[in-house]
C-alpha cells in the first residue's frame, strides 16, 4: 500500500515538474534565447526604431577614427572604429567611414549591434546605445 502512495507521488511530481521548468526556462533577462511559436530565436525584448538607430549610427560616424590595423592569430587584418578614445565597432576591410552604410541591427544587452555595409557586403560592426 505505501509503494503505491510512493509511485503516485512520484508521477505526481514529474508531471508537475516539466510544466514548472518550461516556464522557469522561459523567464530570466529580458534578452537572450528565447522559445516562440516557430522556434528558438534571440530576442531582446525590445523593439528598436529603425530612424533612431540610423541617426545614432550616422553621429557616431562622423565622429569616430579608425584605430590601428591589428591581426588576427588566423591571419585577419581588423581595423577598430574609435570615439574618444574607445572601441565601438570594428571593420574587416578597409573602408571610409563617412561612405558607409547601415545594414540589419539587432538590440543586445549593453546597446544595439549595427552592421556596416559597403557595396552590398558587410565590412564590419559598431555597437551604439540609442534612446
Amino acid at each position: 500500500m505505501m509503494m503505491q502512495h510512493l509511485k503516485r507521488l512520484a508521477v505526481f511530481t514529474t508531471l508537475l515538474a516539466i510544466p514548472v521548468s518550461i516556464a522557469l526556462a522561459q523567464g530570466g533577462p529580458p534578452w537572450g534565447w528565447r522559445y516562440g511559436p516557430h522556434a528558438y530565436g534571440y530576442s531582446s525584448g525590445a523593439e528598436v526604431d529603425r530612424g533612431k538607430v540610423d541617426a545614432v549610427v550616422k553621429e557616431t560616424l562622423s565622429k569616430a577614427t579608425k584605430g590601428q590595423n591589428w591581426t588576427t592569430p588566423a591571419g585577419t587584418k581588423r581595423t577598430p572604429i574609435m570615439l574618444d578614445n574607445q572601441v565601438v565597432g570594428q571593420l574587416w576591410e578597409d573602408a571610409d567611414l563617412k561612405t558607409l552604410t547601415i545594414g540589419a541591427f539587432w538590440a543586445g544587452p549593453w546597446g544595439v549591434n549595427v552592421e556596416l555595409v559597403r557595396d552590398d557586403k558587410v565590412v564590419g560592426m559598431i555597437w551604439v546605445k540609442v534612446l
